[in-house]
């Protein structure tokens, strides 16, 4: 028998199969971010994180999905995985 979710992660991968953009950013200390916002797709997203980490060597960006609501999720390998799962 496999593992079953986490309620939290389910929520996440809800909220990015239902996200209008994606954020990608990396924190640069105090407040501070280099970060691209407004992003159409989460693939669009993963290349501009690249962008951002190939601008901020040894800094790994993050991705955020962002639903029409406002609410967000940090994508993670987890919850990518979850909402590439029909529910």
């Amino acid at each position: 028998m496999g593992k079953h979710p986490h309620p939290t992660d389910l929520r996440d991968a809800a909220y990015i199969r239902a996200a209008t953009h994606f954020n990608a950013m990396v924190f640069r200390g105090r407040g501070r971010y280099d970060r691209e916002d407004d992003i159409p797709t989460l693939e669009q997203a993963k290349t501009a994180a690249a962008r951002i980490e190939a601008r901020n060597p040894g800094r790994r960006a993050m991705i955020y999905a962002v639903t029409a609501e406002g609410r967000s999720a940090m994508v993670t390998p987890t919850t990518e995985a979850l909402a590439a799962t029909p529910r």
